[in-house]
């Protein structure tokens, strides 16, 4: 499941009269599974764009202004490669060492010095 970032801003400011249930909850009719996360909308385009994010099966998740690249999906493939290639690689390498046969010591045969 992907993620994409809300920001609150972007949607206006908070309407203090609006109830996203209220009415019998005409207002999230085919989103009654997600209820209670719909009645944190405070606008109706709050309202709107949590229930886009749901069809699209993404969660929904509300940034502070700012911090939206952290939720971003290429800062996860980011961390992938970092993964693949060089903590993996870093691993492998140290395994290969480990279990690498020793060279035996062969015994050393005496050095003639200067006559």
């Amino acid at each position: 499941m992907s993620t994409s970032c809300l920001y609150a801003s972007d949607y206006g400011a908070p309407d203090p009269g609006f109830d996203p249930l209220a009415g019998g909850g005409a207002l999230i009719r085919g989103f009654e599974s997600h209820r209670a996360e719909l009645a944190k909308a405070q606008n109706l385009g709050q309202l709107e764009a949590m229930k886009r994010q749901i069809n699209r099966g993404e969660a929904v998740v509300w940034c502070d202004q700012g911090y939206g690249w952290v939720y971003d999906r290429h800062l996860d493939y980011l961390f992938e490669v970092l993964a693949v290639g060089v903590i993996l690689p870093y691993f492998a390498m140290r395994l290969v060492q480990r279990f690498r046969p020793k060279p035996r010591a062969e015994a050393a045969e005496p050095v003639e010095g200067p006559s």
